[in-house]
């Protein structure tokens, strides 16, 4: 079921979300009073799909994406995995990380890369990750539920989770986590 639109909405949109543009989906509706306080404030109103008076909608600026950080691109080649600097009691495993997006980056995620060769660790999440499985397999066990990821898989590991990280062979993993800061969590 759509939204309902009154002219009050349309007031508050316009005064607190220096709202321009309304994008009505085919569901929603809106009283004749709130077009024409729209029209009064200058707010156009758009129903999705329908571009019949000829223009097209702007490009989505509002003052709250304006005060943002940019966009941030990380260049593949710019990616180099550096030994993991938490010792998890397994050397011959070759754990590498490079951390990509960080809270320097004013994320409130971080995501990285992650390798390793066959075997695993205990880790303790205080944080929420997400793992995309980019080559190899990915394990995660807990208790006794055993997850193994494959290339092309998403593995979602919740805050609180006491885990094994492993491989049966060696994983490369994208990941993302939240808050930023998972290494102090």
């Amino acid at each position: 079921m759509g939204h309902f639109f009154t002219g009050a909405d349309i007031r508050r949109l316009a005064r607190e979300e220096d709202c321009r543009y309304l994008l009505l989906a085919p569901d929603d509706r809106i009283t004749s009073e709130a077009v024409d306080v729209a029209r009064s404030l200058g707010v156009r109103i758009h129903r999705e799909g329908d571009l019949s008076d000829g223009q097209s909608l702007p490009p989505l600026i509002s003052k709250h994406t304006r005060s943002r950080s940019p966009v941030t691109l990380v260049k593949a080649d710019s990616v180099h995995l550096k030994p993991f600097a938490l010792d998890v009691g397994r050397p011959e495993m070759d754990i590498r990380l490079a951390d990509v997006i960080t809270g320097a980056h004013g994320s409130p995620m971080a995501a990285g890369f992650m390798t390793w060769k066959k075997g695993s660790f205990p880790w303790s999440l205080d944080y929420d990750e997400i793992d995309f499985v980019i080559d190899g397999q990915l394990e995660i066990r807990m208790g006794s539920q055993v997850v193994i990821g494959n290339p092309g898989d998403v593995i979602h590991i919740p805050r609180g989770c006491d885990i094994f990280f492993g491989s049966p062979s060696f994983a490369r993993v994208f990941y993302v986590t939240f808050p930023a800061n998972w290494e102090t969590q």
